[in-house]
């Protein structure tokens, strides 16, 4: 596997979150270690992008597709942030929060999905998420204040981002930022009536396949949209600054 992580700081499994404060100025300025849990290379991509635009170089991202991934990832790297995607398969969503913050308590921990109602956000936040996010129309700002606001949660230092900046304007049309967002609404709409239906049929119903396709297609197509939206090239998933672990971990 292609190394391309700067250096991570290596802390016991028994640091505390104050000893994680009183690191020294030399250790805290390398790399932030993030990692990032998510099993569809789309919403990657996506946050991706608001890691790299936050954190610039300073990055060091672990990619992994899997909780079972990601908790190898943590039995030896210690990150000071975690973001966590509610749709792993390999574990229920409420399980997959409270396992994390057992394994690793004194990160902050943020959970997020495409679309998230009231119900899901304080149910998140009952099972130990720090912050709740929805990436379906994130912007750099609101990606920013939902970080900070997770590690003051959590009794953690702030992040060594760099400083906010003005968003650049977009390079669509008028005309096509309308009709991306009409398209993004109805995509929404669709995802949250799969998430319906999903929840209401049982595990052996015929219906559900047909479901769930419904469910994939529609994440698919709003992927799309986000693409649509972004008025530049598509980027490789593993740029300079983050690593896929996948290889590490199996």
């Amino acid at each position: 596997m292609t190394e391309c992580r700067k250096r991570i700081v290596e802390c016991p499994v028994n640091t505390t979150a104050e000893q994680l404060m009183a690191l020294s100025s030399s250790e805290m300025s390398q790399p932030t270690p993030i990692l990032l849990i998510e099993p569809e290379r789309g919403p990657a991509l996506k946050l991706q992008d608001l890691l790299l635009n936050l954190f610039h170089e300073s990055l060091d991202l672990g990619v992994a597709h899997s909780l079972r991934e990601g908790m190898t990832y943590l039995s030896s790297h210690r990150v000071p942030l975690i973001l966590i995607s509610l749709t792993v398969s390999d574990y229920k969503w409420l399980d997959a929060v409270r396992a994390l913050r057992l394994t690793a308590p004194d990160s902050g921990l943020i959970a997020y999905g495409s679309i998230l109602d009231e119900t899901v956000r304080l149910n998140a936040i009952r099972a130990g998420a720090h912050e709740v996010l929805s990436i379906a129309d994130t912007s750099p700002a609101v990606f920013r204040l939902t970080i900070e606001c997770a590690m003051i949660r959590a009794n953690l230092p702030k992040l060594d981002a760099r400083p906010a900046s003005p968003e650049e304007p977009t390079a669509l049309s008028p005309r096509m930022q309308e009709l991306t967002h009409a398209l993004n609404n109805a995509m929404t709409s669709i995802n949250g009536f799969a998430d319906m239906l999903l929840a209401q049929l049982p595990l052996n119903d015929p219906a559900r396949a047909c479901a769930e396709r419904i469910k994939l297609s529609g994440k698919r197509a709003a992927d799309l949209v986000q693409e649509l939206r972004t008025p530049h090239e598509s980027t490789p998933l593993l740029q300079t600054g983050a690593t896929d672990i996948a290889p590490q971990a199996a």
